[in-house]
């Protein structure tokens, strides 16, 4: 009985605590009001294809849930007075330019939404303003039936609709020279697949169809932005032998603003006979056409960079066995496998410099599989041109190569695409010297398997 009696004034004095509580669920809530969701200034993308229709919402909301009558109405004062006050110089749209739906609205008391219809007429609009710029406006209130409902703020309950005539485009959603590089190497897959994304800039509400096509102006005008100096950094043009694009039109479906396509790169359309075509290159895509509206002329091209480059065969071993003259104090033959540029291989030239041509003779310790050469030269550029020969056993070589770096090149490096080759020797043979009988290599990397 007492523990009966304990357990009553305990749930008593629970109870009082409870009682006592403040209930602050309520707390920082509003009674009811209403406001123009877009308010102050409203700028609306009117597409260029006639008739559009736009909806402004005038949204009610708080914990009161009133019912209410809400007119939308035009006031022509409200213009003078934001024009006065923000130093625009807006004018008054035609009523010829735009249809206005129903402007009173009834909210019940647990509405929260109402939009008010609007069908702008593009052509009317860009009689007066022409397109991409804002002049002409239409100033509106709202206004609760009997004051029963007021914005948080005045400026809430004001607009100023701005139509602006656009074009409704279809275009890439990544112009220009594309981030995602594809990279190549011999030893690659035979075909990799991607993908490039086309959008239109409205909400679509039809099934478009559109094609793409190769394009080498967009190439050409990339490559026209790097300068000359730089011109190394240039992209040639991909083959056609090495990519595919699936059959045409592509599609954009109803109700859909995105669209991709599939392309595929395919290898082996960079190797003619068995020489790898080794490089930088693009794929410029273009969108050739669209079954409705129009393409965006600023957003139609694309460029796909494409990297195709073998590996280096590591130098380990390696050793120049022969050359056809030396400096030494400066010159040896070895500097050319020490990985350092600013050290280099020099002919004799004290003493009696040697004519042209002159030779080295590489030992790579073992059969490569040699795919392309590159040749780095000293800082001075008096090396021009140098022919490379390649052989299985020191006595009979075959040609597979050349560079020639010119005479006002300011490049240091350049490399050679030659047939696909097993050999261990590497003849280098400079014949021509911008400094002639001078001439000078800093480094020499085989590339390949």
């Amino acid at each position: 009985m007492r523990n009966y009696i304990s357990y009553c004034v305990f749930l008593f004095a629970l109870l009082l605590m409870n009682g006592c509580q403040k209930d602050d669920r309520m707390n920082n809530m509003v009674d009811d009001t209403i406001y123009i969701r877009d308010y102050k200034e409203n700028k609306i993308t009117v597409f260029d294809w006639g008739k559009f229709d736009y909806n402004v919402t005038i949204i009610k909301a708080g914990i009161g849930q009133k019912a209410t009558t809400v007119n939308f109405q035009l006031d022509e004062a409200y213009l003078a007075d934001y024009n006065a006050k923000e130093g625009t110089n807006y004018k008054l749209l035609p009523a010829d330019c735009y249809t206005m739906g129903n402007s009173v609205l009834t909210f019940g008391d647990k509405d929260t939404q109402r939009d008010v219809p609007f069908i702008f007429d593009s052509e009317k609009i860009k009689a007066l303003q022409g397109k991409y710029k804002e002049q002409y406006v239409l100033p509106c209130r709202i206004e609760s039936k009997g004051g029963l409902l007021q914005p948080l703020k005045p400026e809430m309950g004001v607009v100023l609709l701005i139509p602006i005539v656009k074009d409704p485009f279809l275009e890439f959603i990544s112009p220009g020279l594309q981030l995602d590089l594809v990279k190549l190497t011999p030893t690659s897959a035979e075909q990799i697949k991607g993908e490039a994304v086309v959008a239109t800039n409205y909400p679509n509400q039809w099934s478009l169809d559109y094609e793409i096509e190769e394009y080498p102006a967009a190439l050409d005008a990339y490559n026209a932005t790097i300068k000359e100096e730089e011109k190394d950094k240039r992209l040639k043009l991909l083959p056609k032998a090495a990519y595919q694009l699936p059959q045409m039109p592509y599609k954009v479906g109803e109700k859909k603003n995105k669209a991709t396509f599939d392309f595929t790169i395919i290898r082996k359309g960079l190797v003619s006979g068995t020489t790898n075509l080794f490089g930088e290159y693009a794929l410029p895509l273009r969108i050739k056409s669209v079954s409705k509206n129009s393409i965006n002329p600023e957003a139609s091209t694309i460029l796909i960079p494409v990297s195709f480059q073998p590996p280096d065969i590591v130098r380990t071993g390696w050793k120049v066995i022969q050359a056809s003259s030396e400096w030494i104090g400066g010159g040896e033959k070895e500097n050319i496998l020490d990985g350092k540029t600013e050290t280099f291989w020099h002919n004799i030239w004290m003493g009696g410099e040697p004519p042209l041509p002159h030779f080295l003779i590489i030992d790579l310790g073992k059969e490569q599989e040699m795919m392309a050469i590159e040749l780095i030269r000293r800082a001075n550029n008096d090396l021009k041109t140098v022919l490379f020969e390649v052989s299985t056993d020191n006595k009979t070589y075959i040609p597979v190569g050349k560079v020639d770096f010119g005479t006002n090149n300011p490049k240091h490096t350049l490399m050679t695409n030659i047939p696909t080759t097993k050999a261990r020797y590497l003849k280098c043979i400079v014949t021509e010297s911008n400094r002639p009988p001078s001439s000078a290599i800093a480094e020499i990397y085989v590339k390949g398997l």
